[in-house]
Formats: C-alpha cells, sequence, structure tokens
C-alpha cells in the first residue's frame, strides 16, 4: 500500500488557510503521530491522518 503525504500547500488549499497556518496543523499533528511511534516526514501529514483528524474518517 503506498502512502501518500499531502504538502502544507495541500494542506491549506484544503482547510482554506495561509500555508504558514498549515504548516504549524502539520507540526502538532506530526508530533501527535512521533508520540504514537509512527514515521513522521517534516513538513507533510499522511493523508489517512488528515482525513481522520478532519472528517473521522478511518481506513478500518
Amino acid at each position: 500500500m503506498a502512502q501518500r503525504f499531502l504538502t502544507a500547500k495541500e494542506v491549506a488549499i484544503q482547510l482554506h488557510v495561509a500555508e504558514s497556518t498549515a504548516y504549524v496543523i502539520i507540526r502538532r499533528w506530526n508530533k501527535e503521530l512521533e508520540e504514537m511511534g509512527y514515521f513522521i516526514k517534516a513538513g507533510s501529514i499522511p493523508e489517512a491522518y488528515f482525513a481522520k483528524k478532519c472528517y473521522g474518517y478511518t481506513n478500518e
């Protein structure tokens, strides 16, 4: 399964916020992921985690 990451620019567009605000959001969510022991990629967020945090969707 290929993991897709959303960039800060993509997050900003989807949430209708400034790109700088998207970076703040991504940092917060990446910190949550890191605390749970998941791989993180600076400046981006897994698409599945974005969907879960914004819409409550899960792949389960």
